[in-house]
């Protein structure tokens, strides 16, 4: 949905650190159930954009915050 609507206004291009698949992964291996929307690729919602990532640096520590959050719950 915000791929989505970046695309729609042309804001620019897109930089994102993990991917939705990675996510999914994530969610799956934490026991959390899935979305209730499918995820997309940015690509396909976006395909007009510039995209760029994965930040391979960066996923580990996007992947920590969703493992505390997760346990909060």
């Amino acid at each position: 949905m915000c791929a989505a609507a970046h695309g729609w206004v042309g804001l620019g291009r897109i930089v994102y650190v993990a991917s939705s698949e990675q996510l999914a992964a994530w969610l799956a291996e934490m026991g959390v159930p899935a979305p209730p929307v499918r995820s997309l690729p940015v690509r396909d919602v976006a395909s007009g954009v510039v995209v760029q990532g994965l930040v391979a640096e960066l996923a580990e520590q996007v992947h920590d915050l969703h493992r505390r959050y997760h346990r909060s719950r």
